[in-house]
């Protein structure tokens, strides 16, 4: 816990300093912001879609990085392991805040940053994933077919985290949900360095939550989003390498609504849409729900009226996130309950997102801001 909370003191000073840093900024630029109208974005800050006000993961990288170094220090020996990982992590991370200041980092760049990134890992401390618990695969899984496996699942993870960082709190808030859960199975089975890695990632999120939620004053941006997405994609790959007990289906039923998410998203853009699957767009799930289910501001344009539909979006993400984690920790042994799961929430999220998309949710789904008794007796 000591080097939970000087991760979580070092976010906190590292994010502030970038909070002023993203003010002055803004200040600068706020003639320009207001009388440029067609860049304004309805649930973000203009001053802060660019620069300084992107890099909050800077905070969580650095917190995690002096917090490792002290328990390296203290001559706790997971840390060298977990320091290695750090270092593998900052080549995604920096395409990531290189992107944050230039907009001009392409998409393909990244994911092969994600992808060496992942290939470091394992070469450094040997996170290669060790099996998948369905015997015809497992006998298939040669060790290069294990590395360029590995490779796939992190970036993909690392990429499904950028994906759902679009509302104050919620990639921060999704992540520190998940990391309680690899702690919570990490403990069980005595693994030290696992839950050293999700308690310390915990502490320097904790710190840059506190000026990105609710108020937004800084975001993670895509370098925080990629760090976040590989961390916890290295920590389980580790935990199921290491723990023989814990089935390798663990992991995906834990980051079910990322994985939803980034799956769904594909198929959308791909099938849906004959897109390119890397282009942004806005009919994500969080986008639904702050445009349809976030209701009881609907219809003000005030910026203090969106900064709150903002806020109040994340919340309904990290109880779908607990959906799913909560099956996972009291099954974390049991592969064909996590196998049965993992279908249920795939299931249920799309269920979710026809209804939503076709503007039949139920009305309990909705905050609205008059009383019950004056609403029409319909689906939202």
């Amino acid at each position: 816990m000591p080097f939970a909370f000087a991760a979580l003191l070092v976010s906190f000073l590292v994010t502030l300093v970038l909070v002023r840093a993203g003010v002055r900024a803004g200040i600068r630029s706020a003639g320009r912001a207001l009388l440029d109208t067609s860049r304004r974005n309805p649930w973000t800050r203009d001053t802060h879609l660019h620069g300084w006000g992107r890099t909050g993961g800077l905070g969580v990288f650095l917190g995690l990085a002096v917090a490792l170094a002290l328990r390296w220090g203290a001559d706790h020996p997971e840390a060298t392991v977990l320091l290695g990982l750090l270092s593998a992590a900052s080549v995604v991370f920096l395409a990531g805040l290189a992107d944050d200041f230039t907009q001009r980092v392409r998409g393909m760049v990244r994911l092969l940053a994600a992808i060496a990134s992942a290939w470091l890992a394992g070469t450094w401390v040997g996170a290669w994933v060790p099996r998948l618990d369905v015997p015809v695969l497992d006998a298939l899984l040669s060790p290069g077919l294990a590395l360029l496996l590995s490779c796939l699942l992190v970036a993909g993870i690392t990429n499904a985290f950028n994906i759902i960082d679009g509302f104050n709190g919620l990639a921060g808030g999704v992540a520190t949900i998940i990391l309680l859960g690899i702690a919570y199975v990490g403990f069980k089975v005595s693994d030290t360095l696992v839950v050293a890695g999700a308690i310390t990632a915990i502490g320097a999120i904790a710190g840059f939550l506190f000026f990105n939620f609710p108020r937004g004053m800084v975001f993670l941006g895509d370098g925080g989003a990629y760090f976040l997405g590989f961390w916890i994609g290295e920590l389980l790959i580790l935990l199921v390498a290491r723990n023989p007990e814990v089935s390798a289906w663990f992991p995906l039923m834990l980051c079910a609504y990322p994985t939803c998410e980034l799956l769904f998203s594909i198929y959308r853009r791909a099938l849906g849409r004959r897109a390119h699957p890397g282009m942004p767009d806005i009919a994500h799930l969080h986008h639904l729900i702050y445009m349809r289910l976030v209701r009881w501001l609907a219809g003000g344009h005030l910026p203090e009226r969106h900064m709150i539909r903002n806020s109040l979006t994340a919340p309904y993400l990290w109880a779908i996130t607990s959906i799913a984690v909560a099956p996972a920790v009291v099954f974390w042994e049991s592969t064909h309950l996590l196998q049965l799961g993992a279908l249920l929430f795939a299931a249920g999220y799309v269920y979710a997102y026809l209804r939503i998309v076709r503007f039949r949710s139920p009305r309990w789904w909705v905050l609205r801001n008059a009383p019950p008794s004056t609403e029409k007796k319909t689906d939202a």
